[in-house]
């Protein structure tokens, strides 16, 4: 580890008794930074000896659009814990790696609005009914629909007020208890998003909860009221503005952010309290006793993150951060992002030359930008998300920690966060199996983080490769600042990438890398180029008779030298065409540069009259990470054959624990 980065010092750094905060901080906003069209005030009681909530809950939803509003839909998450039979668990039994039946009644999970009304309006209770718009599966009741009495028409504010209570599953995934720690995670009655569909009409936008999808919401404004047991620490979204003790045992915390599409929250009554703070961010690190030596790292991995995406993306505007790592018998509630609040995962004992434990939260926390604040839709292009966020993760734990070794750095044997993701594309046993522009409930389990994460994350690079760090930032500056506290799609991203592309490149090339996002995104093709024969041979001297006619021939008897030819044969092996350069170095130790459109399936590059060719390397800057095999890149006629087989060796030893612990962890 680099030695300035040794030296960084926690100058608010507190070990708080009972996770009491002494640091505050301000979440009002002078002006809205969205349109806020979903509001909630929510007051929670958690029975811990039951694993029940119940609550009382205030919607207040302005229509922003031109249409009137019909009917409610929200989203019942917790249903999808309620049985085998819900879309999220039915057709699988382990998640996670792990089996979930075999449980007891108590142990399921489910939610239920016993009572909502209107304000001003009459009681649609009876107005409810849960639909399965995406699967007709009759057994799913993860959206429920409300049939309103009058429409909202455009422009009106209409209040609703519930009154709902659900029982906390023991964690499958995600959500729910294990033993005293608990999470709470899209965990209440949440409206889903009013929006112009791809028919070009309004409607809700609120698919059910499958397996391989994560959330979709709209901005808003949320005070929550908690409730729980004395013993709790808490950590939640947001800040804390206000606390009361009830007297007999409980206590009440409220919490309030602004300009968020969700909200969670977290206790567990062995956290210790960490603090710290990053310019006017209050940063909370909840962590088990026996993570607590990972605290300064958690810390340092977080707060440069934070400087860095300030300076390559947009700033931060939030007051606070929380950051939650689970005790290891709950890790199945770790490495998920919400707003202002995510949770992480380690091991007792994490050495500081692996770096898996920052690598994890800084994806978690890149998540704030783009799933945050750049609410793109997770469910339906997962990719906007999750392929962003790890592209970043992989360039701040390279900044951080040093490319090349910024994730495994022991006895000489080094690896970076860029080089395992792009692995985890270039290593799929058919690169084929289909677009990443497609919807998560078409992925399969197999093939969802490395199309989604890994193959977007990887695009990215190389177009940061082929145009420049300084060119990418303003891409993504530019779309940032653009679609902040707005929900942007593909589209929209293809629109200023094309836009910034044709800023300051040639008009060719930036189509070239414009065409090749397309390809990688919307196209199930794989690029693959290989030098596959390299030769040097001597052509005679001249020799035979020439001319016209038989009376003025004249003979040449092959004396004198000959000429050296030296062809290099290079193909194009998948079906992905793209442009790519060759180094071509020749035996006098000069080389030479050559550009193929790489159009045809083959191409023989020939050499007249010059030294030989001792090698030829396609894509010699490695800028192309989505070439799937860079091993046939290049040929040489000198190998080192010891030294590669060595590196090899290592690199696979360290790669195979990687995943083994990534997988485990993720």
């Amino acid at each position: 580890m680099n030695s300035r980065f040794r030296s960084f010092s926690l100058f608010f750094l507190l070990f708080l008794p009972g996770g009491m905060a002494l640091a505050q901080c301000d979440p009002f906003f002078l002006q809205a930074l969205s349109l806020r069209p979903a509001n909630y005030d929510i007051h929670v009681t958690l029975d811990d000896q039951r694993h029940t909530i119940d609550a009382t809950q205030t919607i207040r939803f302005t229509n922003t659009s031109p249409e009137p509003v019909r009917e409610l839909r929200m989203y019942m998450y917790l249903n999808a814990f309620k049985n085998t039979q819900s879309t999220f668990l039915r057709g699988t039994a382990q998640i996670f790696g792990q089996g979930y039946t075999q449980r007891k009644q108590e142990e399921w999970g489910w939610i239920e609005v016993e009572k909502i009304g209107r304000e001003g309006g009459g009681d649609l209770s009876g107005n409810m009914r849960y639909v399965q718009l995406d699967d007709n599966n009759p057994a799913d009741q993860s959206v429920l629909e409300v049939a309103l009495d009058k429409p909202i028409l455009p422009g009106e504010t209409a209040v609703f007020n519930l009154k709902w209570r659900a029982q906390m599953p023991k964690t499958i995934a995600r959500a729910g208890h294990s033993k005293d720690f608990y999470l709470f995670c899209h965990w209440f009655p949440q409206l889903g998003v009013w929006e112009l569909n791809k028919s070009g009409k309004w409607d809700w936008n609120c698919h059910q909860f499958f397996r391989s999808t994560e959330f979709y919401a709209d901005f808003g404004v949320y005070d929550v009221h908690i409730t729980t047991a004395d013993k709790f620490v808490v950590g939640a979204s947001g800040c804390l503005v206000g606390e009361k003790s009830n007297g007999n045992g409980t206590t009440t915390r409220h919490y309030h952010v602004e300009d968020v599409i969700d909200f969670a929250w977290s206790v567990y009554p062995g956290f210790t309290v960490l603090e710290d703070r990053w310019k006017a961010v209050q940063i909370r690190l909840l962590i088990p006793p026996e993570h607590a030596k990972l605290g300064p790292r958690y810390l340092h991995a977080l707060k440069f993150a934070l400087a860095y995406l300030d300076q390559h993306v947009g700033k931060y505007p939030y007051a606070s951060i929380t950051v939650v790592d689970p005790p290891f018998h709950g890790l199945r509630s770790g490495l998920m992002e919400y707003p202002t609040l995510i949770t992480t995962g380690t091991f007792y004992g994490m050495p500081e030359n692996i770096r898996v434990t920052e690598s994890l939260v800084v994806h978690e926390f890149v998540h704030q930008y783009f799933m945050g604040m750049v609410a793109s839709n997770e469910k339906e292009e997962a990719w906007l998300d999750e392929g962003f966020v790890t592209y970043f993760e992989d360039r701040i734990i390279d900044a951080a920690y040093g490319e090349k070794q910024s994730l495994v750095d022991v006895f000489g044997y080094r690896f970076d966060n860029r080089e395992l993701t792009r692995l985890e594309y270039t290593t799929m046993a058919n690169p084929r199996e289909g677009t990443v522009a497609r919807p998560g409930w078409n992925f399969s389990d197999s093939n969802f983080k490395a199309l989604i994460y890994s193959k977007t994350a990887t695009t990215l690079r190389t177009v940061q490769e082929l145009v420049g760090e300084p060119a990418m930032d303003r891409i993504i500056m530019a779309y940032f600042e653009k679609w902040k506290f707005r929900h942007p799609k593909g589209a929209d991203f293809m629109a200023v990438l094309q836009e910034e592309l044709m800023r300051g490149q040639d008009s060719v090339f930036a189509q070239n890398v414009y065409n090749l996002v397309q390809t990688s995104i919307y196209h199930a093709v794989v690029l693959d180029y290989a030098v596959v024969r390299i030769t040097n041979e001597e052509l005679p001297a001249t020799q035979g008779v020439f001319g016209n006619s038989a009376a003025a021939l004249t003979y040449q008897d092959g004396s004198g030298s000959g000429t050296a030819l030296s062809k290099v044969e290079v193909q194009r092996k998948g079906d992905w065409v793209f442009p790519v350069e060759l180094l071509v170095t020749f035996e006098d130790g000069t080389a030479q540069t050559l550009h193929w459109s790489g159009v045809e399936g083959a191409k023989v590059f020939e050499f007249r009259g010059g030294p030989k060719v001792i090698s030829a390397q396609i894509d010699p800057q490695h800028k192309i990470g989505l070439d799937v095999d860079w091993n046939n890149n290049s040929m040489t006629l000198q190998p080192e054959t010891a030294p590669l087989w060595k590196y090899a060796a290592k690199t696979i030893f360290w790669v195979e624990n990687l995943m083994q612990t990534m997988s485990f962890l993720m």
